[in-house]
């Protein structure tokens, strides 16, 4: 069991170490003041003197010698766990994005482009002209559906004029038609008093059907107008549409950005003709950086919204960005089998798109975690493990191995959460 120890454990030179531990060859204990080997001294066979090994610069609890017939003395570091602050953080590299990007297409296809206004690099706020088109046609097509409208609109006033004239008239008939109809109701009633004769009634009675007759053409006449001033209504509305169509078909000759920000592509020369192929344009605000990390899905359920994140340049000067962790997609890309993250990060001089950054996401905190030197820990079938010294009441040390369950890690150190049957660790091992 001691020889399995040796061989798993870091050793450094015992002549670095005077006062710790010592075993003699048969593997004893031997005592704590035992004279280490001088560095002068030969090996007992003669060779020459091993070289020196780099010993860690902390002084250690306690160590084990090897054996004096060894070609070398070793000696096995130990050190006590620590409690002390650990962050539990999952840690993904990806490139910063801007978390607006939009592609600037011309609307209008096969115009010659005849000014562009910025180049890539520059600031645009949104509305700003990129580039201009050709727009000479488009202006007279413009004018001239401005032209049809205002006659169309003149025609409709028309209609409205030759209506009210019906109107009257309708009015004027009406009120011939009641003379024509009491004038016959008067000469009816003096017809059987002798006063009138028949002809002079029947006159009158072919004058009131006339007056009808003339109330019901003036009627068809009038509804015959508002049919046509309808009509004129339709057609000034079309006329109108026609002219809203040059108006934007003449607008689109400015290709304008969208959005407020920096012009990343400019794909365009004065001269070609405006094509849908590729885009004219890309604007990026680079003013909201985002991260978007691919993150493994055993992490899925350590990750919220609002935790913070700290990113790392890895290229050039390495600088480090703060961000928030803005939404988690808790769908599962069946591809990768990871979940996407999304982070916004806060700007700063630097942080501009396409920069490669190593993302920090803090899931956990703790302030008084147990320790372990990552040195100390061993792997046996992917379960972790250190090795610990006990001495018991008769003052006899012994190592045990100490399987445990691994929570947070640094460069330097690992969490102890509890041993593998869930038992919590002494801290004083």
């Amino acid at each position: 069991m001691r020889l399995r120890l040796c061989a798993v454990l870091f050793v450094v030179s015992a002549l670095a170490l005077p006062g710790c531990l010592g075993a003699d060859a048969d593997g004893d204990l031997a005592s704590a003041d035992a004279a280490p080997t001088s560095a002068d001294e030969s090996p007992a066979d003669g060779d020459d003197a091993a070289p020196d090994v780099t010993v860690d610069e902390r002084p250690p609890a306690a160590g084990v010698s090897g054996g004096r017939d060894a070609v070398r003395e070793t000696l096995v570091v130990v050190q006590p766990l620590e409690t002390g602050p650990i962050k539990d953080e999952v840690v993904v590299s990806a490139r910063v994005e801007a978390d607006v990007s939009v592609q600037v297409f011309p609307k209008l296809v096969g115009l010659p482009i005849t000014a562009i206004h910025f180049d890539e690099g520059e600031t645009v706020n949104s509305g700003d002209v990129l580039m201009t088109l050709y727009d000479t046609e488009l202006d007279i097509a413009a004018q001239r559906a401005e032209g049809t409208l205002a006659e169309k609109r003149k025609e409709v006033e028309r209609q409205a004029l030759m209506l009210q004239e019906q109107d009257a008239r309708i009015v004027r008939t009406e009120r011939a038609q009641r003379k024509q109809l009491e004038d016959l109701a008067r000469l009816e009633g003096l017809v059987s008093d002798g006063l009138v004769n028949l002809q002079e009634v029947a006159d009158a009675r072919l004058e009131s059907e006339q007056a009808t007759d003339d109330l019901e053409l003036a009627r068809f006449a009038r509804d015959a107008a508002e049919v046509a001033g309808d009509l004129a209504a339709i057609a000034e509305a079309q006329a109108e549409l026609d002219w809203k169509r040059a108006q934007e078909d003449l607008s689109h000759t400015q290709v304008v950005s969208p959005v407020t920000g920096v012009v990343a592509e400019r794909n365009v020369e004065v001269g070609e003709l405006s094509s849908q192929g590729e885009p004219a344009f890309r604007v990026v605000d680079v003013s909201r950086p985002t991260l978007e990390l691919r993150v493994p899905q055993d992490a899925l359920a350590r990750l919220a919204a609002g935790q913070r994140v700290a990113a790392r340049s890895v290229t050039g000067a390495s600088q480090t960005f703060a961000g928030v962790v803005r939404r988690v997609n808790p769908v599962l890309d069946r591809a990768t089998g990871s979940v996407s993250v999304l982070v916004d990060l806060e700007p700063a001089p630097g942080l501009v798109p396409g920069l490669f950054c190593e993302a920090r996401v803090v899931t956990a905190s703790r302030d008084d975690a147990l320790l372990v030197d990552k040195r100390a820990v061993r792997y046996d079938d992917d379960q972790p493990v250190f090795f610990a010294l006990e001495t018991s009441k008769e003052g006899v040390t012994t190592v045990r191995m100490v399987p445990f369950v691994a929570g947070a890690s640094t460069a330097t150190r690992i969490e102890v959460l509890s041993d593998v049957d869930g038992e919590p660790v002494p801290a004083d091992l």
